[in-house]
């Protein structure tokens, strides 16, 4: 959290948390968005009922837009990361926080935008206080909400930080997970935040993209600017402004070191996994999209141990049909159904694949099942 003083294009460190292990290099982005803060405006007693309905127009624009990048995330990255958006949909969908800003807008008689801002944001803020590292992050969950919700009432688009066409290593103050969400792995070699911890939904999404992440670094956001060089080091949580030749030796060195490792685990990727007494070891991986049956393969994994299958059900307003599923599994699990279908039985060195049920979190993320009267 602290940084290391040097003059013009000087090597100048800054401290933080790694959350993504890796290393990147290279010119930087600085995201700032714009201020969203809504202007306070009296309204007469007449215009609450219309500022009710733009505030539930403005509600149930938000869901929509969580389901749909809840969906895109399920189907890029997986059902657990999707999942994450099941605390934004809470908060949208949360009768004490919309039953106050309805009693605070009849009481104040303001518009609808600056009253939700200002009871979402104590709510917020309460959260921030608690002495919970895991329910301080939560802040963040409706703060990201706030923003949305905000913005639909003010008729403003996003800044997309997908259009940032060129490889480059992000920097903020602070990423949400909708921001993390609009990540291009190809483009984004990297980022950093001002704040944020090891157990922050941003955090848990870079670590799945394979993104190298540093948090916590303080202020560094307002020091750095875009175009800056800079080296980050996911693996010891620091962010390295303009490199000296020794610095990029030192880590130069370290991925060399790096590619060795890996050299040697990949000779060991066929090796068979048997004990020292002949009992052998049948080494499963897991997946949650068919693609990723490509890196089963390659890790040398003799079947699929578990393939989860949330990612069928997440933000889709219709439950799949059984031929739908049936399609969308990697070739060998439909093989072993269709063996199952005919009754035989796959043989023993056969690569084996199982299939979880959807674990539903919530009626929010698979509405068809609310109601129904074969679910607990």
């Amino acid at each position: 959290m602290s940084n290391d003083a040097a003059g013009p294009n000087q090597e100048k460190r800054f401290h933080g948390v790694g959350v993504s292990p890796g290393i990147a290099r290279g010119t930087i982005f600085v995201y700032r968005p714009e201020d969203e803060t809504p202007a306070l405006r009296r309204i007469e007693e007449r215009e609450i009922p219309e500022e009710i309905a733009r505030f539930e127009a403005a509600l149930i624009a938000t869901r929509t837009q969580i389901l749909e990048m809840q969906h895109r995330i399920a189907e890029s990255i997986g059902a657990k990361d999707a999942g994450i958006f099941d605390a934004h949909l809470l908060v949208v969908e949360d009768r004490t926080l919309i039953d106050e800003v309805l009693r605070t807008l009849a009481r104040d008689k303001t518009n609808v935008e600056y009253v939700f801002q200002n009871v979402a944001g104590r709510y917020a803020k309460t959260l921030s206080e608690i002495d919970d590292p895991y329910l301080r992050e939560r802040a963040l969950d409706i703060h990201d909400v706030t923003r949305r919700v905000v913005r639909n009432l003010m008729g403003k688009e996003s800044r997309d930080l997908a259009s940032v066409t060129t490889p480059h290593i992000l920097i903020a103050h602070n990423l949400a997970p909708s921001d993390t969400a609009q990540l291009n792995r190809q483009l984004v070699l990297g980022f950093a935040t001002d704040i944020g911890s090891k157990t922050s939904h941003t955090a848990i999404m870079a670590r799945s993209l394979n993104i190298p992440a540093v948090v916590g670094l303080h202020d560094a956001s307002s020091q750095l600017a875009t175009g800056d060089h800079i080296l980050l080091d996911g693996y010891n949580g620091l962010v390295i402004v303009n490199p000296s030749d020794q610095t990029l030796w030192e880590y130069g060195e370290l991925e060399v070191k790096k590619t060795e490792v890996e050299e040697k685990l990949t000779q060991l990727r066929e090796t068979v996994s048997t004990t020292l007494d002949g009992r052998h070891v049948t080494l499963s991986a897991n997946i949650e999209l068919p693609e990723d049956l490509e890196q089963v393969q390659l890790s040398g994994a003799e079947g699929v141990g578990l393939y989860r299958t949330e990612f069928f059900y997440i933000g889709k307003s219709e439950l799949p049909s059984e031929e739908a599923q049936y399609k969308a599994l990697p070739q060998g699990g439909r093989k072993r159904a269709a063996a199952q279908r005919h009754h035989s039985h796959p043989g023993p060195r056969r690569r084996q694949i199982h299939e979880r049920a959807a674990h539903a979190r919530g009626a929010q993320s698979f509405p068809r099942l609310a109601g129904d009267p074969l679910l607990p």
